[in-house]
């Protein structure tokens, strides 16, 4: 069969930084799919994503579906003929499939359970160029993104997209593959870089990224990315300094260039007395720059920025970037030598003029709730109440200051410098550094930081991620499938990592003492309810958003898998178990579990407890205490001495628990084989009942088996 290449490029205008990836894949996906959907067989698909554009390239592509056999089964042989005439069911199934009833013929579909109508048609191929154009509109619709625009310029622009749609190219081959969205018709003429002379020509369908490079545009976003991690490693060598990597700006950068080009620039020397992280600060989130230290490692005051194009005089492109720089550091550097004039504890007074959210009071009140869930929980969070309460007051008091307000970004860690400098200890300024960040990683542990007051962050942190789930839930704030502008999920998710965590971190020392957090998800929602209640702020939290920010937590422990290797089911089967456990437990529990379940020994036992929890369901849940006087066969004495055996010697250890319970196996399967557990008489049958309960009790204790 005859293959020609086959292009779609999408031309936008600018799509934000980090979305067009996912556009990308979509589209890419979509177009895979739909090609297998209609076993069209061509060369994978090459994908493009630029600021401005999203490509899809294949090799080769045929014109025409290639004609295929399909087999068709009617209604089995007694409704299609009485008698070895045609019924009405067989010959409205015939007409229904454009064949005659002499057309099929009685064949067995591999069962054995009976003959059916059966023929083979022959499909023939449509014009591959048909199949996508019909499709095209659709998927792009559906294209992901945080938010799709119209522009009601005319009738035609009713579709909404991300961006403004400015050009459409979709050939296959020399034909072209007709479509109209947006207002836009697919045609051939492609654009190449803005500031490229010969930019806008026919796109050529054999070569797209080269005609594109030709034109100043790197289309393939790989190539994009190491390009420009390449030639930041080249510029730093040459300036002497080394590149402070930064994995998420190189993202964002790629994301932002088509033809991308380093520039190097100086900042004044001054500004390095600044703490280290304001300058990086400055530098990415308002400059999109990447910092640099020296050969002591130091910073420097060396940064590169990456620009769009490579300018005829990049002297000049440095100096626009050193001006705003140096204004920015500027302003930073002036709130840093004034706000040390107020201490941190005087601030915390005028946190109760900030408002936390509409509904739920002030910061200061919200300070009041961390500072007593720590105070009360600081034996199972494992630190000293003196310093974690102390840590929590103080926490945001940050806020208020000069450098914070004009750098967002900056809080908690501004909120550290200010305490040491406020004579704070070491504990208090570390935690207030990473409050925000209770589960760090090793490379972003600072020099100078105490594991005492690491594991306080982690305990403050814990009680905002409760205390923001409880607030927002009990005003509907709550996430939906589409939006979640309050970073709930995200609060979710780092409660259920720390929570869930009971290794050593790795930036601990051996020497350092750590312990997992030993309190259960159930008492952290009733203890901070708690602080929220007693404060009055607002309507007592109920018992029902209690539940919902429980279940919700749940969710985020099912549906993300933080590297606990287990399966859903296994974690499901452990948080379904009577005895409540801190999540690190439970996650440990659905790691035994999962193990277990994969053995067969494990599901023979997955299977009797399935059996037992539907034989107790369909008949209720109250039972009489066992009576040994109506038992009537062996395996019933023996299942019973069992059960009486283990519980009176249970194991305090999961894993030991999950052994003695498995041992009952034998005794389990022989009293299914032997015992009929629906006796006629009614004393007997709810006596079986019970020592089945009581049975399934004892595995509750561990786990819901029966969900494995």
């Amino acid at each position: 069969m005859n293959t020609v290449p086959l292009l779609i490029e999408i031309g936008v205008e600018e799509i934000p930084a980090g979305v067009a990836p996912r556009m990308g894949e979509a589209l890419q996906q979509a177009l895979t799919e739909l090609l297998s959907k209609h076993h069209i067989e061509s060369s994978d698909l090459a994908l493009g994503v630029t600021p401005r554009r999203l490509l899809i390239h294949a090799d080769a592509c045929p014109l025409m579906q290639a004609d295929r056999k399909q087999i068709l089964w009617g209604p089995p042989e007694k409704v299609a003929f009485r008698e070895g005439d045609p019924t009405k069911a067989a010959e409205g199934f015939a007409k229904k499939s454009g064949l005659r009833v002499e057309d099929f013929e009685l064949a067995d579909k591999g069962d054995g359970k009976a003959r059916y109508m059966k023929a083979v048609q022959t499909v023939h191929g449509r014009d591959v160029c048909s199949i996508i154009a019909e499709a095209m509109p659709d998927i792009l619709r559906k294209l992901p993104s945080p938010k799709s625009m119209r522009w009601q310029d005319g009738a035609t622009r009713a579709d909404a997209f991300i961006r403004p749609i400015r050009w459409i190219v979709a050939r296959l081959g020399d034909e072209i593959i007709p479509f109209t969205f947006a207002g836009i018709a697919s045609g051939l003429q492609s654009r190449g870089h803005r500031m490229c002379k010969d930019n806008l020509g026919e796109i050529s369908v054999d070569t797209p990224f080269a005609w594109l490079e030709e034109r100043m545009v790197i289309a393939d976003r790989d190539t994009r990315k190491a390009k420009i991690l390449n030639d930041l490693l080249t510029s730093a060598k040459d300036a002497g300094v080394s590149l402070v990597k930064d994995d998420d700006l190189i993202e964002e950068v790629t994301d932002l260039t088509e033809w991308p080009h380093v520039i190097t620039g100086h900042y004044d020397e001054d500004f390095l007395r600044l703490p280290i992280e304001v300058s990086r600060i400055e530098l990415k989130h308002h400059q999109r720059c990447f910092s640099t230290v020296d050969d002591k490692g130091n910073t420097s005051h060396v940064f590169f920025a990456v620009a769009n194009i490579k300018s005829k005089n990049p002297a000049a492109v440095a100096q626009g970037n050193e001006r705003v720089v140096n204004a920015r550091l500027a302003d930073a550097t002036f709130f840093y030598d004034r706000d040390p004039k107020t201490s941190l504890e005087a601030r915390v007074e005028i946190l109760s003029t900030i408002v936390f959210q509409d509904g739920l009071g002030m910061v200061g009140d919200q300070v009041g709730r961390l500072r007593g869930f720590v105070l009360d929980n600081a034996k199972a969070l494992g630190i000293d109440a003196n310093e974690g309460q102390r840590a929590a007051y103080l926490c945001k008091s940050d806020l208020t200051t000069g450098l914070v307000g004009e750098f967002p970004e900056l809080q908690g860690y501004m909120g550290g410098i200010y305490a040491k400098m406020d004579g704070e200890s070491v504990h208090v300024s570390t935690a207030i550094s990473y409050q925000y960040n209770g589960f760090p990683k090793l490379s972003e542990v600072r020099k100078g930081s105490s594991v005492e007051g690491l594991k306080i962050a982690r305990a403050i942190s814990i009680a905002e991620d409760m205390d923001r789930l409880l607030g927002y839930f009990h005003v509907g704030r709550i996430p939906t499938a589409s939006a979640d502008p309050f970073a709930l999920r995200r609060s979710g998710i780092q409660l259920v990592k720390i929570l869930s965590y009971s290794g050593r971190p790795d930036w601990m020392k051996v020497s350092d003492d750590w312990t997992p957090i030993d309190i259960t998800l159930k008492n952290i929602i009733n203890s901070s309810a708690k602080q929220w209640n007693e404060q009055r702020i607002t309507v007592s939290i109920s018992e029902d958003t209690k539940q919902k920010v429980y279940d919700f937590i749940i969710e985020r422990m099912l549906n993300y898998n933080f590297g606990f290797s287990y399966t859903p089911t296994a974690i499901q089967s452990a948080l379904n178990a009577t005895t409540d456990r801190p999540l690190y437990i439970i996650k440990n529990i659905a790691k035994i579990l999962s193990d277990f379940s994969n053995t067969e020994h494990g599901q023979a036992v997955a299977a009797a407890n399935k059996r037992i929890a539907n034989i107790l369901k369909k008949a209720g849940d109250i039972f009489p205490n066992i009576d040994t006087a109506l038992f009537e066969e062996t395996a019933e004495h023996v299942l019973f001495d069992a059960l009486q055996k283990l519980q009176a010697d249970f194991p305090s250890e999961p894993k030991e628990q999950l052994e003695a319970l498995a041992s009952l196996r034998q005794a389990v399967d022989s009293f299914f084989d032997d015992v009929m557990v629906m006796a006629d008489d009614e004393k007997v049958k709810a006596n079986r009942l019970a020592l089945l309960a009581q049975l399934r009790a004892l595995f509750l204790q561990l786990a819901d088996i029966s969900k494995l």
